[in-house]
C-alpha cells in the first residue's frame, strides 16, 4: 500500500511540475534582462513560420538584434485614425544613438495609412520595402510601422 500511495504521489508531483514548468515567474527579473528576455522571443517569433505580420513601434532597432535581416515590406500601421510614419533605414547610428548619419547608405520613407483620415492617394505612399542587413538600424517615428515579409511587386504589365 506504501508503494501504492509513493507510486501516486510521485506521478501527482510529476504531473505538477510540468504544469507548474509552463509559468514563468518573471517577478525577479530587472528591466534590462526582461528586455533583453522580449527581444529573444521576438526575435524567435519572426523566424517562425506562422507569422504573417508584426507591428513595430516607434524606436531605434538594429538588424539581427531586434529585427531580422531580410528583404521586408513596410506599411503604416492602421491604429491611429492619424496613422503616419517616418521609417529611416542606415548602417551608422549618430552620437546620441537616437538618429542616422549620412553615410554610403541611408534609405527613408514617410508612409501614410490609407485608412488615415488624411491620406490622399495621389502624393501619399502607403508601403514601402527595406532591404536590410546584419548591423543595420531602422529608425520608427511617429506612429508604428507594420513589417510583412516581401513577396514583390506585381507585374507593371510591361511586355
Amino acid at each position: 500500500m506504501k508503494k501504492l500511495f509513493s507510486a501516486l504521489l510521485a506521478v501527482l508531483m510529476l504531473c505538477t511540475a510540468s504544469a507548474s514548468a509552463k509559468t514563468i515567474d518573471l517577478s525577479g527579473m530587472s528591466y534590462d534582462e526582461l528586455v533583453a528576455l522580449k527581444d529573444q522571443i521576438n526575435l524567435a517569433l519572426w523566424e517562425s513560420e506562422k507569422w504573417e505580420e508584426v507591428t513595430v513601434p516607434q524606436g531605434v532597432y538594429q538588424v539581427g538584434a531586434d529585427i531580422p535581416a531580410g528583404h521586408w515590406t513596410l506599411k503604416a500601421s492602421e491604429t491611429d485614425s492619424y496613422a503616419s510614419a517616418y521609417v529611416k533605414c542606415g548602417r551608422t547610428l549618430s552620437a546620441n544613438k537616437k538618429d542616422l548619419e549620412w553615410d554610403d547608405y541611408y534609405a527613408s520613407e514617410s508612409l501614410v495609412s490609407d485608412k488615415s483620415k488624411g491620406y490622399n492617394p495621389i502624393t501619399d505612399k502607403t508601403e514601402t520595402d527595406f532591404e536590410l542587413e546584419n548591423g543595420m538600424y531602422v529608425i520608427v517615428e511617429y506612429s508604428s510601422v507594420v513589417f510583412t515579409p516581401y513577396t514583390g511587386k506585381p507585374s507593371l504589365g510591361f511586355k
